[in-house]
């Protein structure tokens, strides 16, 4: 079974977020969650959207690309699996 990391490898993550100030968070959680927020029509940050745009998760009109589609597939595969459902 595919993972995320197959979709954006670690050093993928951390040059996408290098110079940015998130504190602690899980860059990938992250990610899961602000694609998901644009794909139901949601406002993001600039910085997690330009982060979003610069890995090909979302096009220049705020949807998810193909590639963002993925990610969330793989992240709701993940919860379902994680969570017994």
């Amino acid at each position: 079974m595919a993972d995320a990391r197959e979709l954006i490898t670690d050093a993928e993550l951390a040059a996408a977020f290098d110079g940015s100030d998130f504190g602690g968070a899980d860059h990938r959680k992250l990610l899961e969650v602000s694609v998901l927020k644009k794909a139901v029509g949601y406002h993001c940050g600039w910085t997690i959207t330009q982060i979003m745009v610069r890995l090909g998760l979302i096009r220049k009109n705020g949807l998810p690309s193909r590639k963002g589609q993925r990610l969330l597939q793989l992240a709701y595969n993940d919860l379902m699996i994680n969570q017994g459902g």
